[in-house]
């Protein structure tokens, strides 16, 4: 008996050690996979998602063909005399809104930007996070206003900084080193995008900017907009920033069914004002149109200022809810 539950005994302790091996053994073939994945490059990384992203190709056709279909048939119903009423009205508003003994400066209120809002009755079947930059006929962020730009490069950033290139604003240079260890909190994070009026970023790495920026600047529309740095001609990259920057704005598509962009300023003159909102409608409604969205999915486009009333200027009502409104169905 005796020699029976010593045996009983060292199958029980063998069997433990077989499993604490076991244990043991998968604890290792986890952490070498882990690290395998953490191994992986970020080229890689911006490869797989590039080979996610729609065909820029058709995309660009479809956007030709709807540019086409807006100039005819949209752009002759946009009334300069309406954006203007709108524009005075709101500039009006805003002025008295400034006044007010109430206002908080601090919560931004003083926000000098002018917005478009564009609503359609429809959300897009898919949609693209890329940014995409809108010509301007007078810029609203060129070097007169007191600007602060941000401008996210590789590791290291000595590499841009040392092609000694001169601008005519302020720019900071940030690598993602720095954005990894410095903006890792979600607090730090919102900091650095209030901070800033606009954000670029080297193209090579927006892919990997998604993940460390997050929520917060897709929901700010502050997402950086990429472009191209070939660092053997500095030449190119100053043009291109003072260009992206004294003529453009930039365009950040979500997924609807209401989208908006800066494309004036209250401290702009009305003419300027209302060149830039034309062509705003004209360039932006083609962006949205080529994801598979009908013209005659547009329900309104309208203007606001930073905490004010939304003034619309363009509206449109589909046949068949104006035939349910009128009863005649």
């Amino acid at each position: 008996m005796a020699k029976k539950l010593k045996k009983n005994q060292e199958k029980k302790e063998n069997q433990k050690e077989d499993k604490a091996k076991l244990k043991q053994q998968i604890k290792k073939e986890k952490k070498k996979k882990s690290e395998e994945k953490q191994e992986i490059p970020e080229e890689q990384k911006e490869n797989e998602n590039i080979e996610k992203e729609f065909n820029k190709e058709e995309l660009d056709k479809k956007y030709e063909i709807k540019l086409a279909q807006v100039e005819k048939e949209l752009m002759p119903k946009i009334s300069t005399v309406q954006i203007e009423k709108a524009l005075k009205a709101l500039i009006t508003y805003k002025n008295k809104l400034n006044s007010s003994s109430t206002i908080n400066v601090l919560s931004g209120d003083f926000d000098d930007y002018i917005y478009a809002t564009f609503g359609f009755y429809k959300y897009p079947l898919r949609y693209s996070l890329s940014s995409c930059k809108i010509n301007l006929p007078t810029g609203i962020f060129s070097e007169k206003y007191s600007l602060n730009i941000c401008l996210i490069v590789k590791n290291p950033k000595s590499a841009f900084k040392d092609l000694n290139i001169e601008f005519p604003f302020n720019i900071k240079i940030i690598d993602l080193e720095k954005l990894k260890i410095k903006y890792q909190q979600y607090s730090k994070r919102r900091e650095l995008m209030k901070k800033y009026d606009l954000f670029l970023c080297d193209n090579r790495i927006k892919f990997v900017l998604r993940k460390l920026l997050g929520k917060c600047f897709y929901a700010s529309k502050k997402f950086p907009h990429a472009i191209s740095l070939n660092y053997e001609d500095k030449e190119k990259i100053k043009n291109d920033i003072i260009e992206l920057v004294t003529k453009c704005t930039i365009f950040h598509m979500n997924n609807g069914p209401i989208y908006n962009i800066k494309f004036g300023r209250f401290s702009m003159d009305l003419k300027e004002n209302v060149e830039n909102l034309k062509e705003c409608v004209k360039q932006i409604i083609p962006h949205i149109l080529k994801y598979d969205i009908d013209l005659d999915e547009l329900r309104n486009i309208s203007i606001k200022g930073n905490n004010t009333i939304e003034l619309p200027f363009y509206q449109h009502i589909k046949e068949n809810d104006l035939k349910i409104f009128t009863g005649n169905y």
